[in-house]
């Protein structure tokens, strides 16, 4: 008798750790489905944003407008402050390289310069229209890096 109450005590201790496990395994599916769900509408987000730049920066080619400058320069600033400010909830490598956050601060940093340069280059009296068009080019380029 005191043999089958061993074993009892024994297939108890086991089944309680298996279910255990299992909630634990379920709360990791939700946090890593909870993790895609927010990363997808990041995506969608960013791309999203990646449209209105393009678009605005094709306006700004144009027009050459300080206004369009402003809009161009408050939605780049709103698709860096997304990429800053939620990165670091994602694992994915095109957010966190090897280097971290660095190789995204650092392209940031390059996009505040050439902003400031093509602000530049649109108040010259003799605009450089290539300049420009290079300027903007390069600007989306760096933004694609970040994002892609």
């Amino acid at each position: 008798m005191d043999m089958d109450m061993r074993v009892s005590a024994l297939s108890n201790a086991v089944s309680a750790e298996q279910v255990h496990t299992h909630q634990q395994t379920e709360g990791t599916f939700k946090f890593t489905l909870a993790s895609h769900i927010e990363e997808a509408e990041l995506q969608q987000r960013l791309s999203l944003l990646m449209e209105e730049i393009t678009m605005q920066g094709e306006k700004l080619a144009k027009k050459r407008d300080v206004k369009d400058m402003r809009k161009y320069r408050g939605l780049i600033k709103e698709f860096m402050n997304e990429i800053v400010n939620r990165s670091h909830q994602f694992s994915r490598e095109n957010f966190l390289d090897r280097r971290g956050r660095h190789r995204v601060y650092g392209i940031i940093r390059l996009v505040d310069q050439t902003l400031d340069e093509l602000a530049q280059e649109l108040v010259k009296d003799e605009q450089d229209n290539i300049a420009i068009l290079n300027k903007i080019g390069e600007i989306r380029g760096l933004l694609l890096d970040i994002f892609t």
